[in-house]
């Protein structure tokens, strides 16, 4: 009948409940077919990786395109000499004027050897022996660590190595009465002056240092009555005279570097009595100073070569906590001391 509602009843109700059953149970089928496709099982967030394209083919004759790859990151060498982190030099001050600033090191020969730790003090090629003093290990410490063994020096905590190329006359070998190291203030603030790291190393004079010296850095050699930069000529020095030998290191440090590429660079000379700015740090002024008993008049010569261009070499190697003593108490206080480390 026409404006008649159809009756729903229980029966019809159930038909489409089923009917909606049955379509929701395609769809779930139909997308679980589907999500492991588009979810990589390797991916621990659930996304999809990309398949790699198929390759085309290559004409025959022709040569494949390479593949474009990332350009790798170069890798930074870290010198093993680089100091971490780099010393600071202490603010510039005007002290009382004090004539001596300085301790001394008093050692005595250790070795003989034809094979020098660092190369420089002689010619390449040429044949030199070499006198020792200081830390009797024949092994190099690693840089920045003690050495191990024993010292020939007196004066405590100083396990640094020093040497220079041998003196003869004739053909004698000139024995080091004495090796003499005078830590000195070489700027006008002696409070200012630091200590050395450990596992500085350092050549002073020989054929690529000599001729660049300052007048303060070159050789000097002296008997009775003579001190010049050149050894004296047969005669001039008497029997039983002492050749003296003095010569003095730089005084300013880059701050940075234990060691680098000729084993001169990283220390340089003061101006006007100051560090200049590549070379900020001011440490000790080394003054090498040995005493050779002469025994006759003969012919002095030196086995690395022109007498002018003599050198030596040192490796720092004091106990820091002896050393900061020293400098405390006589550099940094404008003191004289001795070899015990007490002021005179």
């Amino acid at each position: 009948m026409k404006g008649e509602r159809t009756i729903e009843t229980p029966a019809n109700w159930t038909h489409r409940q089923l009917a909606l059953a049955a379509l929701l149970l395609v769809a779930f089928i139909a997308t679980a077919a589907v999500v492991p496709v588009l979810i990589a099982p390797s991916d621990p967030k659930g996304v999809a990786a990309a398949a790699p394209a198929p390759a085309e083919p290559t004409p025959a004759g022709s040569t494949p395109a390479p593949t474009p790859s990332s350009t790798p990151t170069p890798t930074r060498t870290v010198s093993p000499f680089l100091v971490r982190p780099a010393v600071q030099p202490r603010p510039v001050k005007n002290p009382p004027h004090r004539i001596y600033r300085e301790f001394q090191s008093i050692c005595a020969l250790a070795r003989q050897s034809s094979k020098a730790p660092l190369a420089g003090l002689a010619p390449a090629g040429r044949k030199v022996g070499y006198q020792f003093a200081g830390s009797t290990s024949a092994a190099l410490a690693e840089p920045g660590r003690l050495p191990s063994g024993s010292t020939s020096c007196l004066t405590a905590g100083d396990r640094s190595l020093y040497w220079t190329p041998i003196v003869r006359q004739g053909r004698q070998i000139l024995r080091p009465e004495s090796f003499e190291v005078f830590y000195k203030a070489g700027v006008d603030d002696y409070t200012g002056v630091q200590p050395f790291p450990t596992g500085l190393r350092l050549i002073v004079g020989g054929p690529a240092g000599a001729a660049t010296a300052p007048d303060q850095g070159r050789v000097s050699w002296s008997c009775t009555d003579y001190n010049e930069p050149t050894l004296p000529t047969p005669g001039t020095c008497k029997d039983g005279d002492r050749l003296t030998m003095r010569l003095t290191a730089p005084s300013c440090w880059d701050g940075a570097h234990l060691d680098v590429p000729g084993h001169r660079g990283h220390l340089t000379w003061p101006l006007t009595g100051r560090c200049p700015g590549g070379h900020p740090v001011a440490v000790p002024e080394l003054l090498l100073r040995i005493a050779y008993p002469l025994d006759g008049t003969g012919e002095l010569t030196v086995d690395s070569g022109p007498d002018e261009e003599f050198g030596f070499g040192f490796i720092a190697g004091w106990q820091r906590a002896a050393l900061a003593k020293l400098l405390k108490t006589c550099i940094n206080a404008g003191q004289l001391c001795d070899a015990n480390g007490s002021p005179s």
